[in-house]
């Protein structure tokens, strides 16, 4: 079966930054909902990168599997995954997430890092926009939260190997809510980056806020980034970023603060924490039946059977059809960005009925 433009209806657009849109389509012949991400401009390379990191990542649980890739007439790349619920940021618009909660959300997102970090691949961009959920979160259990693939990373079009990152210096890589001290300062980046980043997510998802956040805007300057990572180094293991969490947030925080930049993170000390906050903050039976035990990863297999598996269409085309016919781009003369960030927003729906209807 092949997947061609004609059996596509798009009904929304669902997010876009300065660099791509994602919309939401479904197939005309099985009713199944996917996630178009195309990028704006032709060659811009960041729909490419994704696409190279996501086929090395194809086989972890907790990253979105490739329904298909191709580029378009006019040179832009695209890509379809399956579409997924929603993500952290629009869940603390809806709700209040528990300590139990916030903490088994960690542990998943480190379990998933960990794989990835093993493929010598660094996410570069963790922040709330970029962690979905496979279904809704309201009346989840622990236990459900810490199922793998519950949980999925999203955009990997800042990622890059680890080899790669050495020769880049002086550029500042993410989003200033969440990029490292060490991106602030244009530093060499490691592992315990994608952990400093995950740091503060859950610090966001604890406090609504981060106490740097009145000072972003919307220009990116050069300035701010400064500012903002000089704030960060100056409340690193401060009561501010921990008051809400078990004193074993700490030890996460004070671990990575120490943790040499080029060394590999010890994930089972790291789980093990969050294990231990779990324990006591939450009446999990997964976590009470491997109290024991520090690897997240016998959780994993204790419930993996029970894991539900979303099948994929196969024999997929490369290329989808799409009208050659420009027109302006939905948001006019999108500012240069300082910083390299996939910033995503909510974007208010125009009816669209087709991918064909799709201009760029």
């Amino acid at each position: 079966m092949y997947l061609q433009t004609s059996k596509f209806e798009v009904l929304s657009m669902i997010g876009q930054s300065s660099a791509h849109q994602v919309f939401k389509a479904q197939h005309n012949l099985t009713s199944q909902l996917y996630a178009i991400k195309m990028e704006k401009c032709p060659n811009s390379g960041q729909i490419e990168n994704e696409f190279k990191v996501l086929k090395e990542l194809d086989e972890i649980e907790g990253i979105p599997k490739i329904i298909n890739y191709g580029m378009t007439p006019d040179n832009k790349s695209f890509l379809i995954m399956p579409l997924l619920n929603c993500n952290l940021h629009d869940v603390l618009i809806c709700q209040e997430l528990s300590l139990s909660q916030v903490l088994a959300i960690g542990l998943n997102i480190i379990e998933t890092l960990e794989k990835i970090h093993l493929k010598q691949i660094l996410h570069l961009d963790i922040k709330p926009e970029n962690i979905m959920l496979s279904q809704t979160i309201q009346n989840t259990s622990i236990d459900q939260l810490l199922k793998p693939g519950f949980i999925q990373i999203i955009d990997f079009g800042l990622s890059q190997s680890l080899e790669n990152l050495k020769n880049q210096k002086n550029l500042f890589i993410g989003s200033l809510n969440f990029a490292s001290r060490a991106s602030h300062k244009g530093e060499y980046l490691s592992f315990k980056d994608d952990l400093e980043s995950l740091l503060y997510v859950l610090v966001y998802l604890r406090n609504y806020k981060l106490p740097w956040s009145q000072l972003i805007s919307k220009e990116f300057t050069n300035s701010e980034i400064k500012s903002i990572g000089e704030m960060k180094t100056s409340l690193f293991n401060k009561i501010a970023l921990y008051d809400k969490f078990p004193q074993e947030f700490l030890k996460f925080m004070s671990y990575i603060d120490t943790l040499k930049q080029d060394k590999i993170p010890d994930y089972s000390y790291v789980k093990s924490l969050f294990i231990t906050m779990l324990q006591t903050k939450s009446s999990s039976q997964i976590l009470d039946q491997f109290q024991n035990q520090t690897y997240i990863s016998s959780i994993i297999q204790a419930i993996n059977s029970e894991t539900v598996q979303i099948p994929v269409q196969q024999n997929l085309s490369n290329q989808l059809s799409i009208e050659n016919q420009l027109q302006e781009d939905i948001i006019e003369n999108d500012d240069q960005m300082i910083c390299l960030s996939d910033m995503i927003w909510k974007y208010s729906t125009v009816k669209i009925k087709s991918i064909l209807d799709i201009k760029y």
